[in-house]
């Protein structure tokens, strides 16, 4: 039962044009809906990952999956940084996209979060994981996802710089620039945006007033893809009347203290740094509630000499090939994963309701190659989500013949989105919940 002095999470401080969102207080723990504040991450880093022989002596020191199953499995050194949280992470192997198991590994972010057929006919693209949340789940935030990447945009098809791909299998574009981003969740409405939100809906409802005058001149197969055309204008009629109507809502007052605004993929140890704390910062002041990260693109320019910070010379391409000796791939798969265990213990130690960020946010890691350019064995890691029923503290290891969509099936009905199938999958998978 809600109290008089229960107060409801979207409350603000208002005083002098200025808009302050409170933090989690305990007088909003009557509110239902931010109780089942639910939130989807999803994050990709390219070339795979080093996986030694398991009779090799440095199988620990130099390789990427546990040895052992489930909680008594023994951790690699490069997964240390996840150890603090152990209970609240579930490293998975075995698991792949049946329909890309035979591809090259330069086309991963392409069907990551979509596991579609696209192996050779990119057409046969479909809607990735995070956009069939975001489309059930997004639309109370200002932003329904937000989809970020160290280059931007899409670039081509087979080396996507983006994870998302909307309900007609189109790219959608990433942004990468870090001031920017801060300036779209935190900063002032430009004119230059409000004037090109007016134009646009003018421009499309012209286009849909044609289109209609149009359609009766059709015969049966130009009608069918008219529409699927017009489904497409839809899509952008729907995110321009969005934008509108977020345009005049105050936007989060947020402390920017220690992140570094401006930074870019030249300055890596810095920039992944303050691309995962804005994705924080998104959460917490529920700006969205669905992300996409992608720390490089495949064969990309700055991403590729990630390395070099961490004193290792040589591309991440050619790092990836090395396979006589592991060390230099460890090293730089530890430092890898450290930013991604750092933003898991950022989301955990912000308290919200009876639990923390984490709790109720369902974060999903990994690459869609095992071994050097083998689309098999995905390396994943999943973290959170307690408050939605998932269990974690074990590595799951399953058979090859099980599709990864299998795990999306059950990570959709687990945040209340209800699907019984997703590209090829066969069922769900019950182990994580």
């Amino acid at each position: 039962m809600k109290k008089s002095w229960h107060l409801d999470r979207r409350t603000f401080l208002r005083a002098s044009g200025v808009c302050l969102a409170l933090p989690w207080l305990e007088a909003m723990s009557a509110d239902k809906t931010s109780a089942k504040n639910t939130r989807f991450f999803a994050g990709y880093f390219p070339y795979g990952v080093p996986v030694p022989k398991d009779n090799d002596p440095k199988r620990l020191a130099h390789g990427w999956f546990p040895v052992g199953t489930g909680k008594n499995y023994k951790c690699p050194d490069m997964h240390k940084s996840f150890m603090p949280l152990r209970d609240k992470v579930t490293f998975l192997s075995g698991l792949s996209h049946p329909y890309m198991r035979k591809t090259s590994a330069h086309k991963g972010a392409d069907h990551f979060l979509t596991g579609a057929n696209i192996l050779n006919d990119y057409e046969l693209q479909e809607i990735s994981i995070d956009q069939i949340i975001a489309n059930k789940i997004g639309n109370e935030t200002r932003f329904k996802s937000l989809i970020l990447s160290a280059r931007g945009g899409v670039n081509r098809p087979y080396r996507s710089s983006t994870l998302s791909f909307d309900r007609s299998g189109r790219a959608i574009p990433s942004m990468c620039r870090t001031a920017e981003i801060f300036r779209k969740m935190f900063g002032a409405v430009t004119k230059g945006e409000r004037k090109e939100l007016a134009s646009s809906g003018s421009v499309l409802d012209e286009v849909l007033s044609d289109a209609k005058s149009l359609d009766l001149k059709l015969g049966k197969q130009d009608k069918e893809k008219m529409d699927e055309y017009l489904t497409s204008v839809r899509e952008v009629e729907k995110m321009t009347q969005r934008a509108v109507k977020w345009q005049d809502t105050p936007k989060p007052k947020v402390n920017a203290k220690g992140l570094n605004i401006g930074v870019d993929a030249t300055e890596p140890n810095e920039y992944l740094k303050t691309m995962y704390k804005l994705i924080t910062l998104a959460f917490q002041t529920n700006s969205t509630k669905v992300s996409t990260f992608q720390m490089a693109c495949e064969q990309a320019l700055h991403e590729d000499k990630y390395p070099e910070a961490c004193g290792i010379k040589g591309s991440a391409h050619k790092l990836s090939h090395i396979n006589n000796d592991y060390t230099d791939r460890a090293k730089y798969q530890t430092w890898t994963n450290k930013f991604y265990a750092d933003f898991l213990k950022d989301l955990d130690s912000i308290q919200e309701g009876d639990g923390t960020i984490l709790d109720n946010t369902l974060t999903f890691f990994g690459c869609a190659t095992g071994k050097t350019h083998q689309g098999l064995n995905y390396p994943l890691i999943l973290a959170g989500g307690k408050n939605m029923g998932f269990k974690h503290g074990s590595h799951l290891a399953y058979s090859d013949d099980i599709p990864l969509t299998n795990l999306f099936v059950t990570m959709a009905n687990q945040m209340s989105v209800p699907v019984e199938k997703i590209t090829c999958s066969t069922g769900a998978i019950s182990e994580i919940i």
